[in-house]
């Protein structure tokens, strides 16, 4: 294998193993990542060796009786003992964890370029392997990362919206007051620019958001039957937190292109849109991948697509399209422009 292409490789790995819904075993990188499993652990030996990737990444064994258990405290006691076991497939078992917070500043800056920064970066002809960093942007574009109690959290709540039963938890106020709260939730959504998950309980005016759940959400069994609600056919199509928008206000149809293929992309793709089932449209055909959806909220909803930069492109609206690729001439000319300062 070319080295740009190893080098892609072990980028797209760090990015899935640095998701929080994606169980990073070497079996599963090897098939998402469509290489054979021996590969993926030479990937694996390569970056708990790397000097700066190995104060990050770590190891959890599903099948050990020790909690305490880490690979990397095994892997220190005998180098030699556990690469050849890697290489061998003893540890394809594990799941692979990466905190790239602990890098410091000098390390970690490139991490954190956007799609945008990272394609503005790639149009000045820069080196490719210089920026090579910016491939796991996906899990950095984000203002905080959404933690694992949450989306458990978030899951029991889509369950119980599905099945129409009730649900109590522990909520903590802007004033740090806990209070108990009990009722049928109705809709959930993410501001997927912050990341804050928002939800709301049948027939009430308050929207709580999902971080300040103290605990887990808990399942009532209750003989009270599920009210009935004001009828708004349109908040289904509301797009993050646009729970108050306009009820007059008409779903906007939007059809897009994702022509970046890499895995790890469209796995996000698929995760931010992963609670707007029965209304949108994800697909493959041909070579690309279609996203088709109607939307109330094309604010925050434009916002989203400018968090993938030039990875995905507007079909429809006409409107936005135009707006974006006016925007991109107007980029470029500052960047001809900038041509007659290099010197400066």
């Amino acid at each position: 294998m070319k080295n740009n292409n190893t080098i892609d490789m072990l980028t797209d790995i760090i990015a899935l193993i640095n998701s929080e819904d994606y169980d990073a075993t070497i079996p599963n990188l090897a098939e998402t990542c469509n290489v054979p499993i021996e590969f993926v652990r030479k990937c694996i030996l390569r970056l708990i060796q790397n000097s700066i990737l190995s104060s990050c990444i770590n190891g959890e064994d599903p099948t050990s009786p020790d909690p305490d258990y880490s690979f990397m405290d095994e892997y220190l006691e005998n180098k030699d003992r556990i690469s050849a076991g890697i290489l061998k497939g003893h540890y394809d078992h594990i799941l692979w964890t990466i905190d790239l917070k602990v890098l410091d500043h000098n390390e970690s800056q490139l991490l954190s370029l956007t799609a945008l920064q990272y394609s503005a970066i790639e149009e000045l002809d820069e080196s490719k392997n210089s920026f090579k960093y910016g491939a796991i942007y996906e899990t950095k574009n984000n203002i905080r990362k959404v933690e694992k109690n949450e989306r458990k959290n978030q899951d029991l709540i889509q369950v119980a919206i599905d099945s129409r039963t009730a649900i109590s938890f522990n909520y903590k106020t802007k004033g740090g007051k806990i209070e108990s709260h009990t009722g049928f939730p109705v809709n959930i959504a993410t501001n997927v620019i912050e990341n804050w998950i928002y939800f709301e309980l049948a027939n009430e005016t308050s929207i709580y958001r999902l971080d300040r759940i103290t605990g887990s959400v808990k399942s009532v069994n209750s003989d009270e039957s599920f009210p009935k609600l004001k009828d708004n056919p349109n908040k289904k199509f509301m797009w993050g937190a646009s729970f108050n928008e306009n009820e007059s206000e008409k779903p906007v149809h939007v059809k897009l292109v994702i022509s970046d293929k890499r895995q790890n992309l469209i796995h996000k793709i698929k995760n931010d849109i992963r609670h707007r089932k029965g209304i949108c449209s994800f697909t493959k055909r041909g070579d690309f991948y279609y996203y088709e959806d109607d939307i109330i909220g094309i604010g925050e909803f434009r916002r989203w697509l400018r968090s993938y930069g030039s990875s995905i492109q507007v079909i429809e609206p006409s409107y936005i399209r135009k707006s974006i690729t006016e925007k991109a001439y107007e980029t470029l000319s500052y960047y001809q422009e900038s041509e007659k300062w290099k010197d400066l």
